[in-house]
């Protein structure tokens, strides 16, 4: 799961640019991933300028 740490988050707009299903919106000022429209392309991983979109892993049972 992809997910933005909104502690480090600038609200710089850059990964809006470059997601391909429009799944990132700006939510007070800072990014958030909705992410049932999320593809998991982690174009917008590289892109942060401050490094605040992660991969969270989870375990699966």
């Amino acid at each position: 799961m992809i997910v933005v740490d909104k502690r480090e988050c600038v609200g710089c707009e850059e990964c809006l640019h470059v997601c391909p299903t429009e799944a990132i919106i700006m939510k007070n000022e800072k990014a958030e991933i909705i992410q049932h429209k999320c593809d998991q392309c982690e174009r917008c991983i590289p892109i942060c300028p401050v490094k605040a979109i992660k991969i969270v892993y989870t375990q699966l049972n």
